[in-house]
């Protein structure tokens, strides 16, 4: 199904609410037009007769495998008549009523099959329905899994129908839950379905460590797995004594009512309850007399309601027995403890096949729960398990990042057994400072279908949980039709509900609490672009442009301000309160930015004293943000804010240190270290009346007044070039509080100039080469200039004729590198200055075209040393990027290759580990002994760096470290080399 069928358009608002909606709307949900967006709340909801705006597919989640548009949809009306096949599942008919009842349908008449139908109303048959569906054109059930199901919405027979049948009891329970998703108004869109779930058993599990969930946020969890075609809640409670070293222990009378009633309600939302119990850390597991304890309270948890279990051996020692007598029959070591599992897990295996015939599979969580291939605890376990044992493990890892069918194809091999996928996400229970919010990524479909069973592990917070759970439901469902973004994006309005604010909210909130193992880039997604839009927007000339982008980002930051209120009726109030306090943070980052985006914006239109009263609420602002008990933003949100503050400070002279500071009973002064011409002084205190004048003291003649502090705190007085050696408040009456006092100096260059690289390689006759120099104004005034650069004969640099600096704000300007035809290879060092004071040196390497194959694959590789025999030279240079070289720490290691024959060669490619040079030399020799340095890295960044030379008869080539820029020695990932074009 493409996003066009499956899409809806979101409205057009307006107002800066709107702008930040409409700007997360993009960017959250990924594709244009994202699947799940709902009409935007000034958009009308389709008319209860405007059949032609649900003729299509409209969002439903999990995402079916087939659904395509029918048509006209039909109108539920104020009767319907609901046809109910014998033996239909009497849940999935309670969910029909609802529904028909919750689109407008008064009067509902429910009739069997071949009795005659009321005249009027909607049909709605519920199995029994071949006849229907085949007139509806949907297609034959044919191989339909267990849970699959069909539904078609038209006309039969003059008659407005809906028909539904579904493999089993769970098939009509998802034929329900789908055409609960399909109804608009009163109307129920034109479809025809054929859906299954791609995984047969699909669920989450409550195995967090923390304060496990209460009976109520249980049961509103059982819902949400319903809504969302779940079937599998695992019960597994880090903290639970009575599944651990109570398990021998009955359950207290109130939670074994609690039990009861969880069960209960998970079997009418066609959810089946399974228990985990960890008994290994209380166990003699030779002992049969608690082998029959063990099987006594499975049995009592089988009384409670509980069909699915499972035994845990995640933490049990090698080596640590809990009776003497377990080391006599087992003796230690891997294999001795996993027989001890094998014996104590193939027993109740053994027991719930007799006892009830029929019961789902027993599974196990093995010591050996995350490792990769084979080893002897494995192999053990594998020979002495029963036979109908599954065996659960979270992927390689205990919270991989990926999970790939590769990996559970050998796992499943290693242990012989089927295999429960319990995926440690959302969990966080090892970051309890994190929410993770972001969908359920890199996982293969492979790992969905071939999995006995996938159960992702929530956290401590249920209704959070749902966003991620959401996603992780639908990738189960229909793992090779799983968009994440779509997903996520559908979730976070499911949890927010119909209202628009809350939704705007929800998105920024999720999308601030996105990142996590499985993806760490994607945090805060839709507000990375506009911060970067709005920087960029900072330096130009163009007013409109921004102002747009402030208010974009403002905007943003304000629906973070608003998210406590907005979002405290979410999931029935339960949100707020389990996530109060990253909600409470989000806010104060949601004000701060608001403060840093009007304080620079105030600085761009020149209004000194308004910008001062917004750095200084934003100054409050951080000192709220420190200390945290709960991340927000990671990355993000405190970066944004401190470049606010430094691009603030640049612009009052905050940042600037200009002499001695001494503080008197009715003054504030400023030394400096000598006479300097003064252009203007600026004074930052706290706002309120005060007699306060503003001084300089010019040598030879005293103190002289230029001026008074304002009653807002914030003053600038020109001085005109005057040579002073001090400047200073001084006050009669109400004692200032005084932050800064600025004196700005004509004798230093008007702006500081950093070039992005200090070396750069450009071809001889090819394409220019591309350098950025950074600006920074140093006046209390914008700043006018050209950059000059004075380069060599055969060298040209292009730069704009003439370049404005902002007052405060850094400004990027590009130089363009061209080497002429026939210009001698080598270094070139271009002096580069700005209006005719700050300068910098750029070294251009002038090199030739290179070109053919990287001749470093038929080479002979070669090092001063390899850090363990697991990381060669060889590695290096063996063409595959995910094997490297790394040398012991140290500055001066170095790698090395001999080509096949003497060569002119011309460029090498350096792809590095973490563990970069900093500096280092490209160095050739003919012979191996006598060597030459041809080309020199003095401002090495490490990742993909590409080296150009010229160097003839080069048979070997040396990579040779001088500095290195981490305690770490050198390690490549690949090291290429190109000869010279002839």
């Amino acid at each position: 199904m493409t996003t066009e069928e499956y899409g809806v358009q979101l409205g057009r608002r307006r107002g800066a609410t709107a702008v930040a909606f409409a700007v997360m709307g993009g960017l959250l949900g990924g594709a244009p037009g994202a699947l799940a967006a709902p009409p935007a709340p000034d958009v009308p909801a389709p008319a209860a007769r405007d059949l032609e705006s649900v003729a299509g597919p409209v969002p439903v989640w999990p995402r079916p495998q087939s659904m395509r548009a029918a048509g006209r949809g039909v109108v539920v009306g104020d009767q319907a008549v609901l046809v109910v096949a014998p033996g239909t599942d009497p849940f999935a008919v309670d969910a029909l009523r609802s529904v028909l009842r919750g689109a407008g349908a008064h009067t509902l008449y429910e009739v069997a099959p071949g009795e005659a139908l009321p005249p009027r109303g909607l049909v709605v048959r519920a199995g029994d329905a071949e006849d229907a569906l085949k007139a509806l054109r949907a297609p034959a059930r044919a191989d339909l899994p267990a849970g699959g199901y069909r539904l078609a919405v038209g006309q039969v027979a003059g008659r407005d129908t809906v028909a539904l049948d579904g493999v089993g009891a769970d098939g009509m329970f998802h034929a329900a839950q789908t055409l609960r998703q399909l109804v608009r108004g009163d109307a129920v869109a034109g479809v025809v379905v054929r859906d299954w779930p791609g995984t047969a058993v699909r669920g989450m599990t409550e195995g967090f460590y923390g304060r496990p969930w209460t009976t109520e946020q249980r049961l509103a969890q059982v819902d949400f797995m319903g809504r969302t075609k779940q079937n599998r809640y695992l019960y597994a409670p880090g903290d639970d004594p009575y599944r651990q070293a109570l398990w021998r222990e009955p359950y207290p009378a109130a939670e074994r009512s609690s039990f009861r009633v969880l069960a209960e309600h998970a079997r009418r939302n066609h959810v089946t309850l399974g228990w985990a119990v960890a008994p290994g850390q209380a166990m003699c597991m030779s002992d049969d007399r608690d082998v029959k304890a063990l099987v006594r309270k499975v049995e009592s948890m089988w009384a409670l309601g509980v069909r699915v279990f499972q035994l845990q051996f995640q933490d049990v020692s090698y080596s640590e027995w809990h009776c003497g007598q377990d080391a006599d029959v087992f003796g230690s070591g891997p294999e001795a403890a996993a027989k001890a599992h094998a014996r104590v897990a193939s027993a109740v295996a053994r027991h719930l096949a007799a006892r009830h015939p029929g019961a789902e599979p027993l599974s196990m969580m093995p010591t050996e729960f995350y490792q990769d291939g084979e080893t002897a605890y494995r192999r053990a376990l594998a020979a002495e398990l029963d036979g109908r044992v599954q065996v659960a493990w979270t992927g390689v890892g205990v919270v991989p990042r990926t999970i790939s069918g590769r990996e559970l194809v050998t796992a499943r091999s290693a242990f012989g057994r089927p295999l429960v996928t319990m995926d440690n996400y959302p969990v966080n229970d090892y970051a309890q400072d994190r929410l993770f919010l972001g969908p359920y990524t890199g996982r293969e479909p492979a790992v969905a279908g071939q999995s006995a069973a996938l159960l992702s592990n929530a956290m401590e917070q249920p209704s959070a949980s749902r966003i991620p759970l959401f996603t992780a439901a639908d990738f189960a469902w229909n793992p090779r039709g799983y968009q994440p973004q779509e997903s996520w994006r559908a979730a976070v309005e499911d949890l927010a509900g119909g209202d628009a604010q809350a939704r705007e909210a929800m998105l920024a909130f999720a999308g601030n609490h996105a990142s996590s193992i499985l993806d760490p880039a994607h945090e805060s997604a839709y507000l990375r672009p506009l911060i970067d839009a709005f920087w960029k927007s900072r330096p130009s000339g163009d007013r409109a442009l921004r102002d747009a982008a402030a208010q974009r980002l403002r905007a943003a930051f304000t629906v973070m301000k608003e998210a406590p209120q907005r979002l405290g009726p979410a999931a029935d109030g339960s949100f707020d309160d389990e996530v109060r306090p990253w909600l409470e943070r989000f806010a104060r980052y949601g004000a701060a930015g608001e403060q840093a985006v009007d304080m620079l914006q105030a600085q761009a239109a020149g209004n000194g004293a308004a910008a001062w009263g917004h750095a200084r609420a934003l100054s409050t602002s951080r000192e709220e943000l420190k200390a945290p008990r709960v991340t927000v933003g990671k990355g993000v949100l405190d970066p944004f804010l401190s470049k606010a503050e430094r691009q603030g400070a640049a612009w009052t002279g905050a940042d600037r240190e200009p002499g001695t500071v001494t503080r008197g009973e009715s003054t504030y002064t400023v030394r400096l270290k000598h006479p300097r011409p003064v252009t203007a002084v600026t004074a930052m205190a706290t706002p309120g009346q005060t007699d306060t004048a503003v001084e300089v003291h010019v040598p030879g003649e005293g103190w002289r007044r230029i001026g008074a502090l304002s009653d807002d705190g914030w003053t600038q007085t020109p001085v005109g070039g005057t040579r002073v050696d001090a400047v200073r408040l001084a006050w009669t009456g109400r004692v200032p509080a005084v932050e800064r006092l600025v004196p700005w100096f004509a004798d230093e260059p008007e702006a500081t100039l950093t070039l992005s690289r200090g070396e750069t390689d450009a071809e001889i006759g090819g394409p220019a080469a591309r350098v950025l120099a950074a600006l920074t104004g140093q006046r209390p005034g914008e700043v006018r200039g050209g950059l000059t650069a004075k380069a060599p004969k055969g060298i040209e640099v292009l730069v704009p004729k003439a370049t404005v600096v902002p007052r405060g704000t850094d400004t990027s300007v590009p130089l363009e590198i061209k080497v002429a035809k026939g210009t001698p290879a080598g270094e070139y060092r271009i002096p580069v200055s700005f209006a005719g004071g700050a300068e910098q040196v750029l070294t251009v390497r002038a090199a030739p075209r290179t070109a053919g194959p990287d001749l470093l694959r038929t080479a002979r590789v070669s090092s001063s040393g390899d850090e363990t025999a697991d990381f060669p030279a060889a590695h290096a240079a063996d063409g595959d990027a995910g094997t490297r070289w790394s040398s012991p720490a140290g500055p001066s290691a170095w790698w090395q290759a001999e080509l096949p024959e003497p060569t002119r060669l011309g460029q090498v490619v350096l792809t590095w580990q973490d563990a970069h040079a900093k500096a280092y030399r490209v160095q050739v020799s003919a012979d191996g002994r006598s060597w030459r340095t041809a080309a020199t890295v003095r401002d090495g960044r490490g990742g993909r760096e590409t080296v150009r030379f010229d160097a003839r008869d080069a048979k070997f080539v040396r990579v040779q470290g001088d500095e290195r820029a981490t305690r770490f020695g050198y390690s490549l990932w690949s090291v290429e080399a190109y000869a010279v074009a002839e």
